[in-house]
């Protein structure tokens, strides 16, 4: 039977979001090969959420949230509950479950960014420490849930600031055209006491997404890292595999190095004809129903983990989802092969898969040197038990 299957396929992803010549996955060289080491775990129990997501740790503290309900809950190390709260409705403060993955302050402080109330800082207890509204009015919102980092608490000449890029559009003053990728800027930087915003980033030259054609915005939503030591800036763009390295020691990021990615079954689109395409579109099943994606990019010590998205070989299956003509078993199909990989890039510019246990989302947090993760729920019961794990990446 012919059946469209787009809100299976976001349901899916919901519970599944100079060149160096060096570089290779399969290499005649023998390569080191990497695996995750589990250090420790803990397993907080009696939890009643709908989509209970951790976020970050610190020393003393684990903090999670229910996407759904936009609950926010902080354990002991120990899986104790210390704190359970929310910012619903006309209040201070206030967060929908349209917020970003939260990230922390050096004092520990929540940072979250909502795309209907803004950008808001708060303790662990809930106190509100900053309320901040939104820079740019909001046009979309998208991609999978993971719990991959969205957005980076930074410090820069003593300032704290927030590095993000919005998952929407900002206002279009003109005509959404070649002229659009020129002008765009695609980070976001706000300083976390004044509340000042200012876009960084332009597309740098040779990128894909200044050839002149149109992009859907998954296309270039940007993926990043920054490194306060050496003050090196690294981006993606989700469906361009490159990785540009920029010095930011100065007021703003200067591009130094780009790496190619060979990222096996790494499809990188040449864009659409003006107006095949809408402007703030996140996707389209009718013209790229699985395409290729970099969903993380972290650094690592002297390396970096890359989490990506592989656009599946099967262009049969890929021509009926985009004729809407797909069999839940084709759809089910292109969906395995089209699950988040993850490779170690070194420092001497190899590709190295990595063997990852079963997690939640597909996804995890890197804080620090430690990763972290949680148990997949393979269970038909309801779950009301997680578990988390903290562990590292060594060489065998």
């Amino acid at each position: 039977m012919k059946t469209h299957w787009l809100f299976s396929f976001l349901a899916c992803l919901i519970f599944s979001c100079q060149t160096k010549n060096n570089q290779t996955e399969n290499s005649s060289i023998e390569m080191p090969s990497y695996k995750l080491e589990v250090l420790d775990s803990v397993t907080v129990k009696d939890i009643l959420a709908t989509l209970f997501l951790f976020q970050t740790a610190d020393d003393e503290h684990l903090l999670f949230k229910d996407a759904m309900a936009a609950e926010i809950y902080v354990f002991d190390k120990a899986g104790n509950p210390i704190e359970k709260w929310n910012k619903k409705g006309d209040v201070p403060g206030s967060f929908s479950n349209l917020n970003r993955n939260i990230s922390t302050d050096k004092s520990g402080n929540l940072v979250i960014v909502d795309i209907i109330n803004g950008l808001k800082v708060l303790k662990k207890n809930g106190d509100l420490i900053q309320d901040f509204g939104i820079h740019y009015t909001q046009m979309s919102f998208s991609g999978p849930i993971t719990i991959f980092k969205s957005q980076q608490v930074i410090e820069k000449d003593g300032k704290d600031y927030l590095l993000y890029s919005l998952d929407v559009m900002e206002d279009l003053n003109g005509d959404f055209g070649p002229d659009f990728f020129h002008a765009r800027k695609n980070l976001l930087l706000t300083n976390l006491e004044t509340e000042e915003t200012k876009a960084i980033l332009p597309f740098p030259e040779g990128s894909q997404f200044l050839n002149g054609n149109m992009f859907l915005f998954e296309d270039f939503r940007p993926v990043f890292s920054y490194d306060e030591q050496s003050q090196m800036l690294y981006v993606a763009f989700q469906n361009e595999p490159i990785m540009y390295s920029y010095d930011w020691s100065g007021l703003e990021p200067i591009l130094k190095d780009k790496t190619n990615l060979d990222l096996a079954g790494f499809v990188a689109g040449t864009g659409f004809e003006k107006g095949a395409v809408g402007y703030g579109k996140p996707t389209d099943n009718k013209i790229n129903p699985f395409p290729s994606q970099i969903i993380s990019l972290e650094k690592y010590g002297n390396d970096f983990l890359i989490s990506y998205k592989p656009t599946p070989s099967d262009k049969s299956g890929l021509a009926k989802m985009m004729a809407g003509e797909a069999t839940k078993e084709v759809f089910w199909r292109l969906f395995e092969e089209s699950k988040i990989k993850t490779v170690v890039l070194t420092a001497k510019g190899n590709l190295i898969p990595l063997d990852l246990p079963e997690m939640n989302t597909d996804s995890f947090k890197v804080i620090g040197e430690d990763i972290w993760w949680m148990k997949k729920h393979t269970g038909e019961e309801e779950q009301e038990d997680f578990t988390v794990y903290r562990g590292r990446l060594v060489k065998e």
